[in-house]
C-alpha cells in the first residue's frame, strides 16, 4: 500500500513539473519589433461650402431688417438660377443689434441698427464656385466669410493612405530586422489611425468692393489624407 502511495505521489509531482515547464514555455514571448508607419493619399475636391455675409445698416430697425431680407432673397433667387438647390442653402447665423454713438454729454445714444445674416451655400460643382460668389456679390452679399473645399466620398483615399502606411512600416521593419540578422516571421498586433483631412479653407474676405471685379478666380487644388499604423512584428533568427 505504501509503495502504491509513493508511486502515486511521484506521478502527481511529475505532472506538476511538466505543467510548470509548459507554462514557462508559454510565458516566453517571441521577439517583437515595434514599428510606426505613415502614409498619405491626395484627392481632388468635389464640393465646396461658401459662407456669405449680408450686412445692412439703417436708421430704423424696420428698414435694416427689410433691406437685409430683400438682399438675402435676391441672393437666394440668383443662386437658384445657377442651379443651387434650396436644400443646399441655409441660414447659419442671424443677428440684430443697435448702433450706438456718444452725444455731447458722453451718453450712449442709438443712431441706427445693424442686421447681419450669414448664408451657408453648398456647391456640388467646384468649377462653379467663382460664379456663385460673383452672383452673391452682385445681389446683395457684402462679405464672403469663408470658402471650404472637401471630398464627398473618402473611402478610396482612406484605403490608399492605410496601404501606404502599412508598406512604410513593413519596409522599416525589414531593414531593421535584416540589420540585426533576423527576419520577420509574423505580426502580433496592429493599430491604426486615419486622419481625415480638414476641409481646406480659403480665408477670403471679399467685401463689396469685389463687385468691381470681372470675375472671381477660384482654384480647388488638392486635399491630403494621412494614416498612421503601429505594428508589432514577430522576428526570429
Amino acid at each position: 500500500m505504501k509503495t502504491i502511495s509513493r508511486l502515486f505521489l511521484a506521478l502527481l509531482c511529475g505532472c506538476f513539473l511538466i505543467s510548470g515547464i509548459c507554462e514557462a514555455a508559454d510565458s516566453q514571448q517571441p521577439p517583437i519589433l515595434s514599428i510606426n508607419g505613415s502614409g498619405t493619399a491626395q484627392g481632388t475636391p468635389d464640393e465646396a461650402t461658401i459662407s456669405l455675409g449680408v450686412i445692412t445698416h439703417a436708421h430704423s430697425a424696420e428698414a435694416a431688417q427689410s433691406e437685409n431680407a430683400a438682399s438675402s432673397q435676391a441672393i437666394e433667387n440668383a443662386l437658384a438660377d445657377l442651379g443651387i438647390a434650396k436644400k443646399d442653402i441655409r441660414t447659419q447665423n442671424y443677428s440684430f443689434y443697435p448702433d450706438y454713438s456718444r452725444d455731447n454729454d458722453d451718453v450712449n445714444v442709438i443712431v441706427g441698427y445693424t442686421v447681419s445674416n450669414t448664408i451657408l451655400v453648398r456647391v456640388d460643382d467646384v468649377n462653379a464656385v467663382g460664379e456663385v460668389i460673383d452672383a452673391a456679390l452682385k445681389n446683395g452679399a457684402n462679405n464672403i466669410n469663408s470658402l471650404e473645399f472637401s471630398i464627398k466620398n473618402t473611402d478610396a483615399l482612406r484605403r490608399t493612405a492605410l496601404k501606404s502606411a502599412v508598406d512604410d512600416a513593413r519596409e522599416k521593419a525589414e531593414i531593421i530586422a535584416s540589420s540585426l540578422g533576423k527576419s520577420i516571421v509574423g505580426v502580433q498586433s496592429v493599430s491604426e489611425n486615419t486622419n481625415m483631412f480638414r476641409p481646406r479653407s480659403n480665408g477670403i474676405m471679399l467685401m463689396a468692393a469685389s463687385k468691381a471685379m470681372d470675375s472671381t478666380p477660384i482654384e480647388a487644388g488638392t486635399l491630403t489624407m494621412t494614416a498612421d499604423v503601429h505594428i508589432d512584428f514577430i522576428i526570429a533568427n
